[in-house]
């Protein structure tokens, strides 16, 4: 497996939960998925979930080098699988992006407290 990007970054959860007061669903509808806003939206603490999903965005846009380059927000989604933590899908312009600069897998750790949350990505070239 040769590692095409890595990615990471680290939000404070009340910078997203000031965007989702001051823009409300325009932010939302803008940076997250349906599938997201309907999970984050029924955890206990949501700004946090959306802080890490948000991290997770920008991790995994560094990662594989597509800021400026047409992916939207919402062309990365990610994903919870129970027991075996989360993924990241790929849709529209990023996931053309990868096919052309042959990311084939993109892994993805997320981390949240209180007060932060933050997310680390790494591209590569081989499935597993």
């Amino acid at each position: 497996m040769a590692i095409l990007g890595v990615g990471t970054e680290i939000v404070e959860c009340v910078r997203i939960a000031k965007m989702i007061e001051t823009h409300g669903e325009q932010f939302l509808e803008r940076v997250y998925t349906a599938n997201e806003i309907e999970y984050c939206v029924q955890t206990a603490d949501a700004t946090q979930h959306f802080a890490t999903r948000w991290a997770a965005k920008e991790a995994a846009m560094k990662a594989m080098r597509c800021r400026h380059q047409g992916v939207r927000w919402t062309d990365i989604e990610i994903r919870v699988h129970p027991g075996e933590g989360p993924s990241l899908l790929l849709t529209g312009a990023a996931s053309l992006w990868a096919e052309q600069h042959g990311i084939e897998k993109l892994h993805v750790s997320l981390g949240a407290c209180r007060t932060h949350a933050t997310a680390y990505v790494i591209a590569s070239d081989e499935l597993d």
